[in-house]
């Protein structure tokens, strides 16, 4: 991977959600699966429990700190107030005085609780050419970055969002009906709230497939289509989405496994998959080769066991060049 996670970004992310659940449980709105949800998100990293203890200790001193700010920013108000309760009665005197403290104190809390100023910085992840990474992500959800691909995270308290710039990607969902979750490819937007699918956006064109759940899936150009389990689209260079099809997902999710599983697939495909994993391409000498229809299954950390395969299974023969390899029909002597 080209660029990592450090540790300085790993605390910030468990800061934030350790804000966001404290803002929760102040609101006083927080229901028993969120109270789980919580005691999860705390049980699950050394982590996240030093973030929240950090976050409640700050609250702490928020309290010493309001007091201070009434007294040094607010002291003129409390002195009309004071005033005000000889002309008008003391409850008024009180209730204004009241209001100055809860401000000032809910001034504080809210500046530390928008993230020290503001949403966290988006986070960029890269595999290189024969790489995968998993990331875990604050709220509990996973993505799997398969080879040569590049995306950007973006939490906030509204919504998340994973920008793919290329690449391919499987997506674990938690769910969180109050805050989407956005994968943006340069054809379409993917849009659920807790569901497990795949997004490739790999040369003209963008796939998603969808494992588990409901998928809302908006291209660049047409109306929104929904995807239930098992269901893929294809979006065209042109942004339209093509027709809802089933898939077989032993098929679409073995790079998981590392492997590359094909069924009646024509060559110049399955050439293209496996030339993503390898840093020296495969090339068909003659184009008509590519139209040959392939089934099996190859290891994407293979490289030299996917040509040998390749050859044997159409009788063809290989000629290595100093930056390719050339598939061939075998020629006699």
């Amino acid at each position: 991977m080209i660029e990592r996670l450090t540790k300085d970004d790993a605390a910030g992310l468990a800061r934030d959600a350790a804000d966001r659940w404290m803002a929760r449980k102040h609101s006083g709105a927080m229901n028993a699966d969120e109270r789980r949800a919580f005691e999860e998100w705390l049980a699950s990293s050394a982590e996240n429990r030093r973030a929240f203890a950090e976050v409640e200790r700050a609250l702490e001193r928020v309290d010493a700190a309001g007091e201070a700010l009434l007294e040094a920013e607010f002291e003129d108000q409390l002195r009309d107030a004071a005033a005000s309760e000889e002309r008008s009665g003391g409850r008024r005197a009180t209730l204004i005085a009241a209001s100055l403290a809860v401000f000032a104190v809910a001034g504080v809390v809210a500046l530390h609780l928008s993230g020290r100023g503001g949403s966290p910085a988006p986070v960029a992840y890269e595999t290189a050419i024969g790489e995968s990474e998993k990331i875990a992500l604050a709220d509990g959800s996973e993505i799997e970055l398969n080879t040569n691909s590049r995306i950007t995270i973006a939490y906030n308290a509204a919504s998340r969002s994973v920008e793919i710039e290329q690449g391919e990607a499987f997506f674990n969902v938690e769910k969180d009906r109050e805050r989407p979750f956005i994968v943006k490819t340069r054809l379409a937007d993917v849009a659920v709230t807790g569901t497990s699918f795949n997004v490739a956006a790999f040369g003209e064109g963008a796939t998603v497939n969808v494992l588990t759940g409901v998928v809302a899936v908006k291209p660049l150009n047409g109306l929104e289509v929904t995807l239930l389990a098992g269901d893929a689209v294809r979006i065209g260079a042109d942004g339209s989405a093509g027709a809802v099809a089933r898939f077989d997902p032993t098929l679409v999710f073995a790079w998981r496994t590392g492997k590359a599983r094909f069924h009646e697939e024509p060559l110049r495909n399955v050439v293209a998959t496996l030339n993503r994993h390898f840093e020296t391409p495969i090339i068909l000498e003659d184009e008509r080769l590519g139209d040959l229809p392939v089934t099996g299954e190859f290891d994407i950390k293979d490289r030299a066991t996917a040509v040998t395969a390749l050859a044997l299974i159409f009788g063809l023969e290989s000629r290595d060049e100093p930056a390719r390899t050339v598939l061939r029909e075998a020629r006699t002597p």
